[in-house]
């Protein structure tokens, strides 16, 4: 039962209002129509209106991005690039805009490779939405229950045994459809990860503008936050490196 709340609860509250999904349509249709007169800045402000009414759109994140990537600033491109990828990871254009978009970044540090099998469950679990994985979670439990049933009214020991399996082997899947789901939610709700949007800064030994310069971080870095200091944050570079930046130059995802 309280699976089932739980997955009834993302899918319901993952839905905006229809009472606000025109207003905001209308701003959004608003938004693009000055994009594509170039009027960029314009656009932007636009975009950030009604991203500032937490409503959210892969749709409205990436154009957001484009926006951005227009005005050179890679550090906010990318990370609105990194936004709408949360929402559909393997989303094509995304994912080839979110890598040119990399291609301007400067001196941009290489990431520590993950053992293969902590890979290959990212991979499986950002390969689709969490919207997605709870759907199926959930759809694939309803039909296990009514496998279970009809294990029950089976008339023969085999017919018990072939149902039986069935239930076992749909019950799997829909636990691992819910982990998946889990897993990703941890990771967009622990908001650990963030993007530098500061063109140029120096990372500091410990949080104090007097503090040993370490090295230089460029716009469109992406961090991990390790934890805060006042107006600080230290973070973990992709190649290991640690350092502290201040939280104006870093957008948390």
């Amino acid at each position: 039962m309280k699976t089932l709340i739980t997955i009834f609860s993302i899918i319901i509250f993952s839905l905006p209002a229809f009472s606000d999904t025109e207003n905001i349509e209308q701003q959004l249709k608003n938004a693009n129509q000055l994009y594509a007169q170039d009027q960029f800045e314009k656009a932007i402000k636009q975009y950030e209106q009604i991203i500032s009414e937490n409503y959210t759109s892969p749709t409205l994140f990436f154009n957001t991005a484009n926006a951005y990537y227009r005005l050179n600033e890679i550090g906010k491109a990318i990370y609105y690039y990194e936004k709408a990828k949360m929402l559909i990871p393997n989303n094509a254009d995304i994912n080839y805009n979110l890598e040119l978009a990399k291609l301007r970044v400067k001196n941009l540090p290489p990431e520590v490779p993950e053992i293969f099998p902590v890979r290959l469950f990212r991979q499986i679990t950002f390969w689709k939405s969490y919207t997605f994985w709870g759907i199926l979670s959930l759809g694939l439990f309803i039909l296990f229950l009514l496998t279970a049933y009809f294990y029950f009214t089976a008339k023969t020991s085999r017919v018990k045994k072939i149902r039986l399996l069935s239930a076992v082997f749909v019950l799997f899947f829909s636990i691992s459809a819910f982990v998946f789901m889990q897993y990703q939610l941890s990771i967009l709700n622990a908001h650990n990860q963030a993007i530098v949007i500061s063109k140029e800064d120096t990372a500091k030994s410990s949080p104090d503008t007097g503090a040993n310069d370490l090295f230089k971080v460029y716009q469109g870095y992406k961090v991990k936050v390790n934890s805060e200091n006042g107006e600080w944050y230290e973070i973990t570079l992709t190649d290991g490196r640690k350092a502290w930046l201040k939280k104006e130059d870093l957008k948390v995802l």
